[in-house]
């Protein structure tokens, strides 16, 4: 959906047409639900992108309604990406995303990790760390994921302490970019995924997207 992965899009390596292993999975604890990147979700995040501020913070530019629906059916087709809407548990409101781009030249199970929360109403309350530790344990433990990688600006200054103290560790900094690499192993020296992975990973419930939202829609 934003111009940074359609350029990312260009460089990853595209596998035949296959639905990604979220297209009905949704994650949930009481906080979050983590639920797959759909078509009807996409006017909503349009409306989230006609936010200037928005865009700026997740180095994003303005796409046409249309182009949107084309970058969410493209990502369903791309299994070295993965994306998740994230939602209020209380409401299933759509509140922000999260993503993973398994772009590593040198490691195929490395990615590059991104969240963000959209509505201003539901920032500092837990929600985007509440929902970066389900994500990170849902690519530790599912996808095997070996190393999480984040880059953000130096002006997120909200961004910056989250995943410093989520325990990601400086990497580099770009001048150019104005930016600043972190980086967090997945693995214990094992090869397992790390307890703390493992651990949430045990509290998240899973269910099939489908019929959790056949449940919900049809009421108690």
């Amino acid at each position: 959906p934003r111009a940074r992965k359609s350029v990312k899009a260009r460089r990853a390596r595209i596998e035949s047409p296959v639905m990604r292993a979220n297209e009905d999975l949704i994650l949930r604890t009481p906080l979050v639900q983590l639920v797959p990147y759909r078509e009807e979700h996409v006017p909503r995040y349009h409306e989230w992108m006609a936010d200037a501020h928005l865009r700026a913070a997740t180095a994003s530019e303005r796409l046409t309604l249309h182009q949107e629906l084309d970058m969410c059916r493209e990502w369903a087709r791309d299994s070295r990406k993965c994306t998740f809407i994230v939602r209020d548990a209380s409401t299933s409101t759509m509140i922000g995303d999260c993503n993973f781009f398994f772009n590593d030249v040198d490691d195929d199970d490395a990615c590059e990790i991104e969240i963000m929360i959209a509505e201003r109403g539901a920032r500092r309350r837990g929600a985007a760390r509440e929902a970066l530790e389900v994500f990170m344990a849902y690519g530790a433990v599912e996808l095997g994921t070996t190393t999480f990688t984040a880059k953000i600006g130096y002006e997120n200054v909200a961004s910056n302490a989250l995943f410093r103290g989520l325990g990601y560790e400086e990497k580099s900094r770009s001048d150019v970019f104005e930016e600043t690499t972190y980086e967090l192993r997945a693995r214990d020296d094992a090869g397992n995924a790390k307890a703390r992975f493992r651990a949430t990973w045990a509290r998240v419930e899973r269910d099939s997207y489908d019929a959790f939202e056949a449940r919900r829609r049809a009421g108690p």
